[in-house]
């Protein structure tokens, strides 16, 4: 089998993974080559010793003659206590839980995590953690597309996107945000803006993103709206500091510390 990019290879072998309830961990991966074994055959405890190791494995290389990656070694079947262990597979990630409720998601951005659980179990036939579920949806991606776009044709305005552990974090640090904007290099122009904030130990996090096409205030006014609904709904009252006195502060600081 040939596939496009090592993502989509990865990908397939989970599903795969997945539906045959089944582990599996990556021994290798470099820009030319992915190799994984099963996992019962390296986590061997003093239980499964006795037992010879599972000979399932799959590499895969990437062929200079066409530019994909291919299988080049397949062990189908697994030769392991693999259909003994419980249901809760992990290479059923969030990541993956999220591409299959994304059309949930869009009917209903309501949806509860039960219902997640739900789906899962009756369509991948696998136990996850409510965790695990909750990350899977609070991974927030909001587009806004021009006013003259056509119902199958869609002319990029602004997106707006923040990941789930961030939003998480930021509910345990201060309620104190930092906005700022720059411009995109490259083939494609536009701003980049960002939300970042700072957690216990002054560390950096950042928040929240958005590619808009110029610093405005409807832009601004847009980015701030996705920020709180998506990220800050439940978090009042919030302090929003520009970047150029969020970097005076922190010379300040640093200078003071210095003297």
């Amino acid at each position: 089998m040939r596939f496009e990019s090592k993502q989509q290879l990865s990908g397939a072998v989970r599903m795969w993974s997945i539906n045959h309830n089944r582990e599996f961990r990556v021994i290798e991966s470099k820009s030319n080559t992915w190799f994984a074994k099963c996992k019962s055959s390296i986590e061997r405890t003093p239980s499964t010793s006795s037992y010879p190791p599972c000979d399932w494995c799959v590499r895969a290389v990437k062929k200079k003659t066409h530019g994909m990656w291919q299988i080049t070694k397949w062990v189908n079947d697994h030769n392991c206590l693999g259909d003994m262990i419980r249901n809760n597979n992990t290479s059923l990630t969030a990541s993956v839980i999220s591409r299959h409720i994304l059309r949930s998601i869009e009917d209903d951005p309501g949806l509860k995590v039960k219902n997640i659980l739900s789906f899962v179990k009756e369509n991948l036939k696998v136990d996850v953690s409510y965790k695990k579920a909750w990350y899977a949806r609070r991974t927030m991606v909001e587009w806004s597309h021009h006013s003259d776009s056509l119902d199958r044709i869609k002319t990029f305005k602004y997106v707006f996107w923040a990941f789930g552990p961030a939003i998480e974090a930021f509910h345990m640090c201060r309620p104190v945000i930092c906005v700022d904007g720059t411009h995109l290099r490259g083939e494609y122009k536009g701003k980049l803006l960002v939300a970042v904030t700072q957690d216990a130990n002054n560390k950096i996090l950042p928040i929240s993103y958005a590619i808009v096409d110029e610093e405005t205030i409807s832009s601004w006014s847009w980015f701030m709206e996705q920020l709180r609904y998506n990220v800050a709904l439940d978090r009042h009252p919030i302090c929003v500091i520009p970047s150029a006195v969020w970097r005076h502060e922190s010379s300040s600081a640093l200078t003071r510390s210095r003297g």
